[in-house]
């Protein structure tokens, strides 16, 4: 299981309950909740519905990121109704994630986003990679983002659509495509979603 810690660094921001309800919407094994004012948590399963959150995050480079990776006890009956929430959890993805979330805020620059699972070289590896996926994506556009938005992985000859979509060319699809870094963050993710596996087996 993934535990997901996000603290936002200003928390006079509104963009906590926004990403609080974006998160939601991508179907967490146990929903995000707020735990502090400027904090909110949940967990996944899938190691690639992670990479999604924090690309999420990082869109509005203003939280510190801490996942979690391990074993997370849910409560059967709480489990069975749907209605679980990580306060009645526990489990060292819940503990990873909080040694993370308390290690993204530290050093200088700040870490941005961290990784703790028992494996420490195979945590720290992954927190390298998600790193720079984290720069990445905070780097962007909202214009960028909006092209993105619309990309399918995999799917050729898609870039004329979206630019009739968005009344934008072709070759500017493609240009914002390179400038954005989208190619080389799409080949990254088998590297990542395969240190995420290897952490949980």
């Amino acid at each position: 299981m993934f535990v997901v810690t996000l603290i936002q660094r200003a928390a006079t921001l509104p963009q906590l309950d926004e990403l609080l309800a974006s998160l939601n919407e991508m179907n967490p094994s146990v929903p995000f909740e707020k735990t502090y004012k400027d904090e909110i948590q949940g967990a996944f399963t899938q190691p690639s519905t992670v990479l999604d959150a924090i690309s999420k995050a990082a869109r509005y480079n203003g939280f510190w990121i801490g996942v979690g990776v391990g074993e997370l006890k849910i409560p059967r009956l709480a489990g069975a109704l749907g209605a679980v929430s990580l306060a009645e959890c526990e489990g060292d993805a819940l503990d990873y994630s909080r040694m993370a979330s308390e290690k993204a805020q530290s050093g200088s620059p700040a870490r941005a986003v961290v990784v703790r699972a028992s494996n420490d070289y195979g945590a720290d590896s992954l927190t390298g990679l998600l790193r720079l996926l984290y720069r990445v994506v905070a780097a962007r556009t909202e214009t960028e983002n909006r092209v993105l938005d619309l990309i399918i992985p995999g799917v050729r000859g898609q870039q004329r659509a979206i630019g009739r979509a968005l009344g934008i060319t072709s070759q500017a699809v493609s240009k914002t495509l390179t400038r954005s870094y989208w190619h080389e963050e799409y080949a990254a993710r088998t590297a990542m979603l395969a240190l995420f596996e290897a952490l949980e087996a």
